[in-house]
């Protein structure tokens, strides 16, 4: 009994069963009766047809089973040479189908024994052949069946293929995609990141520039400084020479010359350029270190060696003072005073 799948009007999968019901043929002198057994069927789930053109019998029936099976078959039967067609007739009983299929009826003659004897031999090769006939028939139904098996069997394989086919095809798309989106992300976080490694890197430099702008002027504005005041030291220095100088006066009289004594207005001035001098060696004293170690660094900036300068400047104006003091002194102290006229 072999099992076939097959839609069915509600559109649900409908199993169906074959069945090869089983058949009895029983040969009586006025008749041929054809038995089928047919077991749970009913009178209506059942068809008989006669085809003239091949003098068969078709039978088909079918009843569902339950849980979407059904049962059915389909049997075609030869009908004998001797029967008449347009009396066959059948009944169903007891879950069987009988056909009766009545025979022509032949007179005999007392006097034609072979005649009778010819008719049965006749009629044994047509059941024979009929035989034969429903056997080819059973055997070419059960070839095709394999063929169809085979078909569909090959059909489900060839369907199975393609389904996986497909199956991977999208499967690779969508790894594709997932990849190109994985690949997208990764460009844009790189990119960002550059972009934010630039920005920092300007804002770096920003800074930087910022810092040497910064630098520079403090550097212009402590050069500025230091000018001035080196310019303020230097006129502040020959205040100084103007205001001693005027103090000694020379005076002619005879063969000589008499000097007036320093006043307490020169030593004032003595007094204050040695005080600048001590505050300007003391200032000296405390960069004294980090002068010595650029002087041997070669790392003098303008602003110390004006200052060095500055320094040397005073030293020698206060030392010229000192000398022209005590020359003026020891001049005085060995002349002698002139009379008055």
């Amino acid at each position: 009994m072999a099992a076939r799948q097959q839609p069915r009007g509600t559109g649900l999968v409908v199993q169906y069963e074959d069945l090869v019901p089983k058949s009895e043929w029983k040969d009586q002198p006025e008749a041929t009766i054809l038995t089928i057994d047919l077991p749970g069927f009913t009178k209506e789930q059942i068809k008989v047809t006669y085809v003239h053109t091949s003098r068969m019998i078709r039978v088909t029936g079918e009843r569902p089973l339950g849980d979407r099976r059904w049962s059915r078959f389909n049997e075609v039967f030869t009908v004998p040479q001797n029967c008449l067609v347009d009396k066959i007739h059948g009944s169903f009983k007891n879950n069987a189908l009988t056909i009766t299929m009545p025979k022509e009826t032949i007179t005999k003659m007392p006097n034609l024994p072979e005649t009778s004897k010819t008719v049965a031999e006749k009629v044994k090769q047509l059941e024979e052949k009929r035989l034969l006939e429903e056997a080819a028939r059973k055997e070419k139904e059960e070839e095709d069946e394999k063929k169809r098996k085979l078909l569909e069997e090959k059909e489900a394989i060839l369907r199975k293929l393609q389904e996986e086919a497909k199956e991977k095809e999208m499967a690779d798309k969508a790894r594709k995609l997932q990849e190109e989106a994985i690949a997208k992300e990764m460009a844009e976080a790189r990119k960002f990141q550059e972009e934010r490694v630039e920005e920092a890197r300007a804002r770096q430099l920003q800074e930087e520039a910022k810092a040497k702008e910064k630098l520079e002027e403090r550097k212009r504005v402590e050069e500025a400084s230091l000018k001035k005041k080196s310019v303020d030291e230097s006129v502040e220095n020959r205040k100084i020479i103007e205001r001693v100088l005027p103090e000694v006066d020379y005076t002619k009289s005879g063969s000589g010359s008499v000097t007036k004594p320093v006043s307490g207005r020169a030593r004032e001035v003595m007094k204050s350029a040695e005080e600048k001098l001590s505050y300007v060696v003391e200032k000296e004293k405390k960069t004294e270190k980090g002068m010595v170690e650029k002087m041997r660094g070669k790392k003098i900036t303008s602003e110390e060696k004006k200052l060095m300068v500055n320094t040397g400047v005073a030293a020698l104006v206060i030392f010229a003072l000192g000398a022209y003091v005590s020359y003026t002194f020891c001049s005085s102290s060995s002349s002698p005073p002139s009379k008055p006229e």
